[in-house]
């Protein structure tokens, strides 16, 4: 490909070369380069160190600068013209990866490329609109087969996978309202060469992206397909992993003696090592090709090539009768050593045949690949597992060890996930406070994260909203196509020192390198922050009277709380920033309750918004960039590791010493917008927003007309209707408007792009007063400070562990976890019947010649946290013996026992028993639902009898009592519980109750369902996200190149030519969670719902009552009765009333709120119809009132198109 200057013609092979050429020496327009926006000032106000206001400078770009022809150019790939400075952020943009697709056939295009055209995207259309999956694959096969010859003429090898696009509608009711969304399927990556047929190829793709398409309209029903729009080829240049010459075993993998590695001076290491591993020699040279017999006499290679890839060894083991596994190994540098583990396999033979080898795929700092013979696979591995020296039995798919023959082969038969699977150790190990614990016990040891972070920085952009060019659908019909994209073009920083708020400082600037600008000034600022404060640590201050009295009477660590022992020192523990003196600490407390080494950069909707404006411009060269991924494209946290100076380490060599800066995203805490969460601070919580603005209202600004930076150049205030907000559907309202022509006017305005910079401040104040009171409460409440988190669940579990101080014991036996994730099942979601029209006293069209019916929209209060308020597994777990298990009567364990059980069972379902239980069968099953083409399982509730059911003592109690039959226990598992989670419960519920606003209810609220969603986090879905910015290999740091052989290699997103986040299945997975607790707390919920519907409903009411729907913690209930709201005053135990008012018209009585009780979710008036469709999607109306619900729909477009 090459990139050709529209002024002079000249042609280049790289765009930042053409970039540069454009900037610096291009002479074809006759024009000089174009030179730096510059600056000038705006009179804004900026906290100084008396609390006073100062005046400071704003940057801004110069008026004018961008309409300055010599200031712009066209890209050359989309026509667009765009500022000089600002054409790497215009090529990553929606408009350019549209406008730019590069016509290369009839309905094929080349939508977007990286390093050097290795990494790129194609875009295949038909000519015709298709709703028939088949029809639209064979309008563009021939289209897909030339343009796969032409990539293959120009890499011998690729890899592709596919994605297919689909416009789909909904529509509710019987309106012709709807709505719109694009759809996406996707297929895992296929290597293809030149003798790889690529029409039989298409036909494989084709049918798992027409399966994924069906499963999708069977899972998410009511979604119909409008037509096809168009195929996404993602083609990545691979060059494949496999063995070469000799390379040199790690000293600590060759000491174990367990590799043979046989050194060859030729591209067939592969055959060598299985060479040396069928023919052992009968001498000690075991290294040398001499010892063998040559490998072209005793195996067959026609039609391979060498050295030979993985993805060919299966020929080779067709070829040779011989199965093969091979295993990886992985490095990393830790506590100043390098740690090396076997990981894998990266191929695996299900078949087990008798001649069988086991390979080590070792790899140096250039790429090169070397396969080995491993020769002792239990000694390889067994370290990496505990220092136990008995024989362990290991599992070759999965690198698990057992301690029998007779449990690895079960664990093989049944649970083998083949990969490299861990599990904590029992073996003790130090705490961070120095002291020896068992390493499988969890608890709460994070004390530096009581420490406030001193430095904290609150950065906000702004951006213009440019349309993005689309197919208008019919007018009528909403649609959730994406229309604007942003475009940054200032940005402001405060950064808030926490200790003294003289060495706070803010940062604004507007300009068309904004993205570049923000990097450069944050990186210096922070390294100033560095040399003036953390570089050195302040002494301790000479102590007072006071404080020395306080030390000496201190009998307990001021940082972890636990008492001094006999004999043991105490250190004194003080500010490193102040030198001010704190309290009396354990010296290794002390020693690791430090200042962080990091600086969290906090961003409100980081994840889905602003890193995506400067994440190209984080990376320099050599920089090192971590990132914690939700996905390829969104990132719950990246980190960037900033040199801002150097030390000398006890060895007397010099290091770099790092800074992190850490960018984190406040909506992870704080799920409303900011706008919301400032309307729920006090008037008196504005500290920093009060500094420059006078009052604490939030200033609008146009969202919709700023299509174009050279709007900024305005000299009056948009008129009223040009703050609409099509974003987010809502017109400006009077008083706004008006608050904005003060706010224009008390500033003295003179362009809408100085107005800009007063909202963009308000914001970033509004932000960090929002964010600080968050902080103080969390403190307060906790003794946490958020700033060192990324996460509210991640705050949440340290909360809980700290104020229960619970130890809890980590499942060290693979058994017990896999039978735990078999047992797992979420929330019950069903629709039982379609509609119901009540009939009541309390309707006004109330039929009296009709059955008297009542519709009630009933929810479990805080389901999840009474369920944790419950008695709770904490340890002491052990397999129930065969003898014992026989002995077992489940109906004799008391509800207060010490000790619980979770069963394995076969349980029969009475057929007298199915009419009964029709509308809410007990013991729901993840089964593929009947007569589906789908393989999907669902959380189904059915009448079947239930096999190898895990299932907990008080779930099984409770089916028994309602007639099931018990026919056989397989497992007992027995552990030790208490109610040591409901102290925690009972904070949060009580914060709740006295919060002043809603943003507080619903965050002591997520504080207790965060804790249950960390219990059941499934490790096996985390992501490995890797974000690359070379092709090559760097040292030890593997390139693009490189990630992309790698076997376990998924996806690829481009953000730039030099820039790509590549996304890589798991090497290894550890089973680090107490999952037991989410399965108990998932498994007595299901047990208030069934025993309020079937103990309350069904028995007072019998089959004049019946389900019309449930999800998770509510039901919809149709009920036969003169009045319901008479049965909920006499049976008040069983109800919340609490959101009742105190006069109300169906006279029920107010009780008090309580865990775990039926709530009226329509207290105020009585439900007059319901509609269902399936599961979560539902239509429910009461007088005054509706609720619309239909998955896979934004809320927002409920409530405006949901029409029925």
């Amino acid at each position: 490909m090459s990139y050709l200057c529209s002024n002079c013609g000249k042609s280049f092979t790289r765009q930042s070369n053409l970039t540069r050429h454009i900037k610096q020496s291009c002479k074809g327009n006759g024009e000089p380069p174009a030179k730096k926006a510059r600056t000038s000032s705006a009179g804004l106000s900026q906290p100084g160190p008396s609390g006073l206001t100062q005046s400071y400078p704003i940057p801004t770009t110069s008026r004018g600068a961008s309409s300055s022809n010599s200031d712009q150019i066209t890209c050359h790939c989309c026509n667009t013209t765009v500022h000089v400075s600002n054409l790497a952020a215009h090529r990553r943009t929606l408009q350019h990866r549209t406008n730019a697709c590069v016509d290369l056939a009839p309905g094929v295009q080349l939508t977007e490329s990286a390093f050097m055209g290795r990494i790129v995207s194609y875009r295949i259309s038909s000519d015709n609109h298709h709703t028939d999956f088949m029809e639209f694959f064979e309008s563009i096969r021939e289209r897909f087969v030339n343009l796969m010859m032409e990539v293959l003429h120009n890499h011998t090898t690729v890899k592709v996978n596919m994605e297919l696009f689909g416009r789909y509608i909904i529509q509710k009711g019987e309106s012709q309202d709807g709505v719109i969304d694009v759809k996406s399927f996707n297929t895992a990556n296929k290597i293809i060469n030149s003798s790889v047929n690529v029409d039989e190829t298409l036909n494989i793709f084709m049918d798992i992206l027409i399966n994924q398409a069906s499963e999708f309209q069977e899972r998410d029903s009511g979604w119909a397909l409008e037509h096809i729009m168009y195929l996404e080829v993602n083609v990545n240049k691979y060059a494949a992993m496999g063995g070469s010459s000799y390379i040199k075993l790690p000293k600590f993998i060759e000491n174990k003696k367990a590799v043979i590695n046989v050194n060859n001076q030729d591209q067939h290491c592969f055959l060598w090592a299985i060479v040396s591993a069928l023919y052992p020699p009968n001498n000690r040279r075991v290294n040398e090709v001499s010892s063998y017999p040559h490998y072209s006499n005793v195996f067959d290679t026609q039609g391979m090539s060498f050295p030979l890839k993985l993805t060919d060894i299966k020929k080779f083991e067709s070829n040779n009768n011989i199965s093969i596994n091979v295993y990886g190994l992985k490095s990393e540098f830790k506590d100043n050593k390098m740690i090396y583990d076997i990981v894998g396999p990266l191929h695996y033979s299900q078949q087990k045949l008798e001649r069988h080898v086991n390979l080590l795929l070792i790899t140096d700092d250039n790429g090169n690949s070397h396969y080995c013979w491993i020769k002792n696979f239990s000694r390889l591995v067994s370290s990496q597992i505990n220092s136990h020296k008995g024989k362990k039995y290991f599992c070759d798919g999965c690198l698990l060890h057992f301690t029998s023959e007779r449990l690895l082969q079960r664990h093989q038969e049944h649970d083998c996930n083949y990969i490299r699977t861990d599990i904590p150790s029992a073996e003790y190990r130090k705490d961070k406070c120095g002291n020896s614990v068992p390493g499988n016990i969890l608890k709460f040891d994070n004390y530096e994260k009581q420490m406030v972070v001193p430095f904290v920085v609150y950065v906000d952009f702004e951006s213009v909203l440019k349309p993005i060019n689309t197919c208008e659908p019919d007018p009528k019909i909403s649609y959730t196509y994406k229309t604007y994209r942003h475009e940054p073009y200032s940005f402001g920083y405060l950064i808030k020192c926490s200790s003294d708020d003289s060495a706070s400082k803010f940062q604004l600037y507007r300009g068309a390198d904004a993205a570049r600008v923000f990097v450069d000034r944050l990186e210096s600022d922070v390294i100033e922050i560095y040399e003036k404060y953390l570089k050195h640590i302040k002494f301790m201050n000479p102590l007072s009277r006071e404080e020395q009295d306080q030390f000496d009477r201190a009998t307990s660590c001021g940082i972890c709380e636990k008492p001094f022992g006999v004999g043991q020192s105490k250190a004194k523990d003080h500010d490193h920033l102040t030198g001010k003196f704190r309290f009396a600490a354990h010296t290794n407390c002390n020693l690791n309750y430090k200042i962080p080494n990091f600086i969290p950069i906090i961003c409100h909707n980081m994840s889905g918004y602003d890193i995506h404006m400067f994440i190209k411009q984080l990376f320099s060269e050599n920089s090192t960039v971590d990132v914690i991924a939700q996905s390829k494209e969104k990132y719950i946290s990246i980190t960037k590791h900033l040199h801002v100076g150097s030390y000398i380490d006890k060895d007397g060599l010099s290091k770099r010493r790092m800074l992190k800066l850490r960018f984190i995203d406040s909506f992870k805490f704080m799920a409303s917008s900011l706008q919301t969460l400032g309307a729920n601070l006090s008037s008196d919580l504005f500290f920093e927003t009060k500094k420059t603005f006078p009052g604490s209202n939030k200033i609008r600004f146009d969202a919709t007309k700023r299509d174009s930076v050279d709007k900024l150049e305005y000299h009056r205030l948009p008129s009223k209707g040009d703050f609409y907000d099509k974003l987010n559907d809502e017109a400006v309202s009077e008083l706004d408007y008006r608050r904005a022509q003060r706010v224009w006017e008390l500033f003295n305005c003179q362009n809408l792009g100085e107005y800009s910079d007063i909202y963009l401040k308000s914001d970033v104040l509004l932000l960090c007063d929002v964010f600080q009171n968050f902080r103080k409460i969390c403190f307060e409440t906790y003794k946490l400070d958020p700033a060192q988190y990324f996460t509210a669940p991640g705050l949440a579990w340290d909360a809980m562990l700290r104020l229960t101080k619970v130890n809890l014991e980590l499942l060290t036996d693979i058994d017990m976890i896999h039978m735990l994730k078999k047992g797992i099942r979420g929330g019950i979601s069903q629709c039982s019947e379609r509609k119901h029209i009540a009939n009541n006293m309390f309707l006004p069209n109330y039929n009296s010649e009709e059955p008297s019916s009542f519709i009630t929209y009933l929810d479990a209060t805080n389901l999840y946290g009474h369920s944790m308020s419950q008695r709770l597994p904490t340890g002491g777990f052990t397999w129930v013996n065969e003898s014992g298990i026989k002995n077992f009567d489940v109906m004799e364990v008391s509800d207060e026992s010490r000790y619980g059980f979770i069963l394995e069972v076969d349980v029969d379902y009475p057929e007298e028993l199915h009419d009964k239980h029709t509308d809410l069968p007990f013991l729901a099953e993840n089964i593929v639902p009947p007569n589906s083409k789908s393989k999907l399982k669902k959380l189904i509730p059915n009448l079947y009898n239930k096999r190898n059911y895990v299932i907990h003592y008080k779930t099984l109690q409770q089916a028994i009592k309602n007639g099931l039959i018990l026919k056989k226990t397989h497992r007992v598992l027995k552990f030790e519980q208490s109610r040591w989670l409901k102290q925690y419960i009972d904070l949060n519920t009580q914060m709740r109750n006295n919060a002043s606003n809603k943003f507080e209810k619903d965050f002591y609220k997520l504080m207790n369902n965060s804790v249950f969603g960390k219990t059941m986090e499934n490790v096996d879905n985390r992501k490995d996200i890797r974000l690359s910015t070379h092709w090559e290999n760097i040292g030890k740091k593997l390139g693009t190149s490189s990630l992309i052989a790698q076997p376990h290699f998924k996806t690829c997103s481009i953000f730039s030519e030099n820039l790509v986040a590549i996304h890589l299945g798991k090497q290894s997975v550890l089973y680090c969670k107490p999952i037991y607790i989410g399965f108990c707390i998932l498994e007595l919920s299901k047990t208030v719902l069934y025993g309020f519907y079937y103990d309350v409903i069904k028995k007072h009411f019998e089959d004049k009552a019946s389900l019309l729907y449930t999800d998770t913690d509510s039901l919809i209930l149709k009920i036969y009765t003169d009045n319901f709201y008479k049965f909920i005053g006499e049976n008040l135990d069983e109800f919340d009333t609490s959101n009742y008012k105190p006069e109300n018209k169906f006279n029920v009585p107010i009780n008090l709120s309580v865990l775990g009780k039926m709530k009226d979710e329509f207290p105020a008036d009585p439900i007059v119809c319901f509609y269902g469709t399936g599961a979560k999607a539902y239509y429910v109306k009461s007088l005054s009132d509706e609720v619309k619900k239909a998955k896979g729909v934004k809320k927002e477009c409920n409530q405006k198109t949901l029409n029925d």
